[in-house]
Order: C-alpha cells, then sequence, then structure tokens
C-alpha cells in the first residue's frame, strides 16, 4: 500500500472508531444502580416538579408554603424501623392523588416486604429503588400492619416513580439545606428527610420540636410539607400518629432543621 493510500485508510479508521464511540452518550451510567438517585442540582431542578395551583412564584408564597390539605390523614407506623417506608409512601400518594378524583392510601407494608422477601435488609434507597422499578400497591390491597403479600398484587395497578433526587446529603451546609427544601416546597413538592434527633422526639406533646441535647442518638424520617419564612419555620409531617406532636405534625425552626437533617430527598413521580 502506497503512502496515500496509507494515509487515507487511517483517516478511515480513526472516522470509524470515533464514531462508534460516539454513539455512548457522554456520562453514561455503567449500571442500574447509577441510574438511581440524582446528586446534580442543576438537573434535580429541571426535572422537579411544579404543580400548578400550589407552587406559585407570588410574593405570599415565596414567604410561606403548606401543602398539608393535600396530604392523606395521619398513619401511626407499627413499628420504628418502618418509619421511611410510611413516610415514602405519604410523599408517593400525594402525586398520585393529585390527579384524580378518589384519594389513594398506598401501601407502605408492600415496599417493606417486597425488599425483606428479596433478602434485602429494608431501607429508605431501596424503597426508592423499589418504587423505580416495580412501585407499590393500593393499601386496600396490603393494608397497613401486614403481614404477607396477597396473590392478588399481580394483577392490579402499581404505583411508582421515574426517580429521585439528593436535595442535600449529610456533608451539605445547613444554609443550604434549609434553601433546597424551601425551593422544592416553593414549587408543591414534599420533602422526605431523614433526622437525627435526640431521645425525647419519640415524646413530643405540642406543636414544636426543640432539641434537648446536642447528641443525636435517634433517626427519625418525616415528611417537610411546609415552611413559614417570617417565623423561620419547617412544618413536619410525621407517621407516629395523631397523638403525637400537633395532630402528628410538628414545626422546627431553620437553625434547629439545618443542624437535625441529615439527607433530604424529592420524588420525581411519573407523568
Amino acid at each position: 500500500m502506497t503512502t496515500p493510500h496509507r494515509l487515507a485508510f487511517s483517516l478511515l479508521l480513526l472516522l470509524l472508531c470515533t464514531c462508534v464511540r460516539a454513539q455512548q452518550p457522554y456520562g453514561a451510567a455503567k449500571s442500574v444502580e447509577k441510574l438511581q438517585g440524582l446528586d446534580d442540582l442543576a438537573a434535580i431542578d429541571q426535572l422537579m416538579y411544579y404543580i400548578p395551583g400550589i407552587g406559585s412564584a407570588s410574593r405570599e408564597e415565596l414567604l410561606r408554603q403548606n401543602i398539608k390539605p393535600y396530604m392523606m390523614p395521619i398513619r401511626q407506623v407499627p413499628q420504628m424501623g418502618m418509619e421511611w417506608a410510611y413516610a415514602l409512601a405519604d410523599c408517593l400518594e400525594y402525586y398520585v392523588n393529585l390527579n384524580n378524583n378518589f384519594k389513594d392510601n398506598l401501601s407502605p407494608d408492600y415496599i417493606a416486604m417486597s425488599l425483606a422477601n428479596a433478602g434485602q435488609r429494608p431501607n429508605l434507597v431501596d424503597g426508592l429503588g423499589l418504587l423505580i422499578n416495580s412501585g407499590t400497591v393500593s393499601a386496600a390491597i396490603v393494608p397497613y400492619n401486614s403481614s404477607t403479600i396477597p396473590n392478588s398484587v399481580y394483577s392490579v395497578a402499581r404505583f411508582g416513580i421515574n426517580n429521585f433526587g439528593y436535595l442535600f446529603r449529610p456533608e451539605t451546609k445547613a444554609r443550604n439545606r434549609v434553601f433546597e427544601t424551601r425551593k422544592a416546597l416553593s414549587r408543591g413538592n414534599p420533602v422526605l428527610v431523614e433526622l437525627q434527633t435526640d431521645a425525647s422526639f419519640t415524646d413530643v406533646q405540642g406543636g414544636t420540636y426543640e432539641p434537648t441535647g446536642t447528641g443525636g442518638d435517634e433517626t427519625h424520617y418525616l415528611t417537610v410539607i411546609g415552611y413559614d419564612g417570617e417565623a423561620e419555620t419547617f412544618e413536619l409531617r410525621s407517621s407516629l400518629g395523631r397523638n403525637w406532636g400537633n395532630g402528628g405534625y410538628v414545626t422546627v425552626s431553620y437553625d434547629d432543621f439545618g443542624e437535625l437533617a441529615r439527607t433530604g430527598y424529592v420524588l420525581i413521580p411519573k407523568e
């Protein structure tokens, strides 16, 4: 092969290799796990729902927001280890019920039992993955405090999400935790938070929680459903029953929230 022909052949080979490599998107995930849970706040911002009629750019709504009227009644978790599943079901059913005339409770017990039956120790992140891959069912099919999953779950509607975003993590600065939570709520999105509290948390009576010590001995999963920029407080919803807090709800100051909230999640529901 002559030198000109070698050069032409080399250029053609380079072009073909470049085309093949270009077929794989930049930053493509190498596994399913890589696709579950977004860390990029800019991407989360683009995918996060804006709920018409709830989220608003008006001055009043930027000062305070509360989606409590759109949430289902407070439930009481049968055991503390399932708090995360009940909080997760709370968040998902909020989106499911927004576009329906009926109000359906979704089953947190199905989420926890499905993971346990698959040989996993149930936790929140695995629960989020389950909602992405298969979803949960109505609580009419798998009621609260169930011990078994009936065969009927294979022939009923499933409710899931497209993805979820990490609004903040333990290393996030306190003021950024407050900011990202407020931003999600201002668009009408509940925020699921992992709260590190002292032992007095489970016995809260009244509408406010203020830590009594410096150590965080317990982890609780709650849903942030409102904020008041004037009072500088968040309102959180628990699954500890109506006799806890103020009918199942409690307010926490921005400062305490910034210290206690370890990880915050927002769901990216299906259309």
